[in-house]
């Protein structure tokens, strides 16, 4: 469910070098933060938050690269997002945005990028824009990035649904159900459930018809 074939995950390594050559300091690091990233995102638990998702986000990001400020920010926010991922955890942003500085830190990533990334990733808990501070330029678009797959077409999105619901395997189904359709009202619920205009064009009336639909199917079971 949500598997990267091998070839499309040797281009998401080749991705990484690109990248890192781009912009670190230290680049023969790479191979020694890959292995991190490649090891925690092929977690056997992990259903949908693995590097299927990351390569999804990249697509994206670089699809729209021409409408991004610092498009390293970005790209580094993807890979380093669901770094840790653990659905018995209530932490794992912040995990992640831990282990991240320590990575970048160890490539020679500038401060103020590290600083744009954990802010990114920091973001995820609750999928909201910090209020009275100074964001990172492209925090709201990363936001959407993330959130993309709640506007893909039916059939999609409910495989999506299906493999949160193994992510969460060990949950009771009763527990699962009343957990899952609080956070799904949340962003049914919010004004702006894209932060972006073009983002909110593309995905805003799926993403509401699919939220529906789940919301229905764990409500009325």
């Amino acid at each position: 469910m949500f598997l990267i074939p091998h070839q499309q995950k040797e281009k998401l390594r080749q991705q990484w070098y690109e990248l890192i050559r781009a912009i670190a300091v230290r680049a023969e690091c790479a191979t020694e933060v890959w292995l991190v990233l490649e090891k925690h995102y092929s977690e056997p638990h992990r259903s949908y938050h693995n590097l299927s998702h990351v390569h999804a986000l990249l697509t994206q990001a670089e699809n729209a690269r021409s409408a991004i400020r610092d498009f390293p920010v970005i790209a580094l926010a993807i890979w380093f997002h669901d770094l840790i991922y653990d659905t018995r955890r209530h932490d794992n942003e912040l995990k992640s945005a831990e282990l991240a500085a320590v990575l970048m830190s160890r490539l020679g990533i500038d401060v103020p990028v590290i600083q744009n990334v954990q802010q990114c990733i920091l973001a995820t808990a609750r999928h909201e824009v910090p209020v009275n501070k100074k964001i990172a330029p492209d925090l709201p678009f990363f936001l959407d990035l993330d959130l993309a797959i709640l506007g893909t077409t039916t059939d999609f999105y409910q495989q999506y649904s299906q493999a949160i619901r193994n992510e969460y395997r060990w949950v009771p189904a009763p527990l699962f159900r009343a957990g899952r359709v609080k956070v799904l009202k949340r962003f049914a619920e919010r004004e702006k459930l894209f932060f972006t205009p073009a983002m909110a064009e593309r995905f805003d009336v799926q993403a509401r018809a699919n939220l529906a639909w789940e919301i229905k199917k764990l409500t009325f079971f």
